[in-house]
């Protein structure tokens, strides 16, 4: 019912305009759906079942303790981000003011459809991007590496690149070692998409409430960096219970791998999967 309302609007309101924002969207949901396919195309190669790299749904869990380990995490990228975009901003000030002034959600004066385009971004951000980061990095990159090189290395590799590739080095680094460990631990992918797809929600919320409060991000350099204060409270807060959680699960890196713990049927494979 949903996809025939899309559809229906479209047809009614939207003249197609290759400069319109809403093919923005409509780009990274055909990116990640092509990604997903190469992903289980990858997986069909080695003889990957993904349903082991999953786990069984994550009931009983210490949901208070992930709880407080998400809002560690949320703290600890966020500040990390304010600060070192600040610092940033000296080297390349144009493409801070840039990134500070763009927003993940458009109204009707720059969009054809706004709730179309809010809606897809949300489905981007909240599922979309969770899913297939964590198969990728924790399932995919995180087994691979650790089974052909040292499972260290592979979760020091993986989260720096899962840094890299968002833009925040530090921030995003530090969430993607508390994942990975996360996931060594429990061997439950469940609870890494669960936390990582509520980040991302939260974060998206945040920018809704500002916008409908008329408020948003510091939209010059010199506000961005005076506010650097405020990330830098976020990182005393929070890189404290950061250290303490990796260095208490630190140890995990010497377990078997999930896909390998999570069923004896994987043994079968080990020689030609990952």
């Amino acid at each position: 019912m949903v996809a025939v309302l899309i559809v229906v609007e479209l047809m009614e309101s939207w003249t197609i305009d290759l400069e319109d924002p809403l093919l923005t969207p409509v780009f990274y949901i055909v990116l990640f759906g092509g990604s997903s396919h190469w992903l289980w195309q990858q997986y069909r190669h080695h003889h990957i079942e993904p349903m082991q790299l999953l786990g069984d749904w994550p009931l009983g869990q210490q949901w208070p303790a992930l709880l407080g380990l998400w809002v560690t995490l949320f703290m600890f990228s966020l500040g990390a981000f304010q600060v070192s975009f600040a610092a940033f901003s000296y080297l390349l000030p144009q493409m801070v003011e840039d990134t500070l002034q763009s927003s993940i959600f458009l109204g009707a004066d720059e969009t054809a459809i706004p709730w179309l385009y809010n809606l897809l971004m949300l489905i981007v951000l909240v599922i979309a991007a969770p899913v297939l980061e964590e198969f990728l990095f924790r399932g995919f990159l995180l087994h691979r590496w650790g089974t052909r090189w040292n499972l260290r290395v592979a979760v020091l590799l993986s989260s720096v690149l899962f840094g890299i590739l968002h833009a925040n080095l530090i921030g995003l680094t530090g969430f993607g070692f508390a994942l990975a460990l996360l996931y060594l631990r429990s061997s439950n992918l469940w609870l890494v998409i669960i936390i990582h797809s509520l980040n991302n929600a939260i974060a998206a919320g945040l920018e809704i409430i500002l916008s409908l409060g008329g408020s948003s991000e510091p939209q010059s350099l010199t506000e961005f960096r005076s506010s650097i204060w405020f990330g830098l409270v976020l990182l005393a807060i929070s890189t404290p219970f950061l250290i303490r959680f990796l260095r208490q699960n630190w140890a995990v890196t010497r377990a078997p791998l999930p896909y390998f713990a999570n069923g004896d049927r994987a043994v079968a494979s080990v020689d030609d999967g990952f």
